[in-house]
């Protein structure tokens, strides 16, 4: 997995690579932000940060989280 994390204040490079990343290349992105709205990006699984994930929001993730993210993935890229 290449996990992509984003400022809040997201990159058009980025947003335009990550719209370009093959299906079976997916990566998943975190942005450092929990304002705003998360980019729809086919085929890739988006999740915004926040100080405690929440159960019933599937697209938020804690900073622990992130955490044991960065380190289980192949690769990490910060925009």
């Amino acid at each position: 997995m290449t996990l992509h994390i984003l400022k809040p204040s997201m990159n058009p490079l980025a947003l335009r690579i990550l719209e370009s990343t093959p299906a079976e290349d997916a990566p998943v992105v975190v942005i450092l932000s929990s304002k705003g709205e998360l980019p729809h990006l086919r085929g890739v699984k988006v999740y915004r940060m926040t100080e405690s994930s929440s159960p019933d929001n599937s697209e938020s993730i804690s900073y622990s989280r992130l955490l044991d993210m960065i380190f289980t993935a192949d690769k990490v890229v910060a925009w």
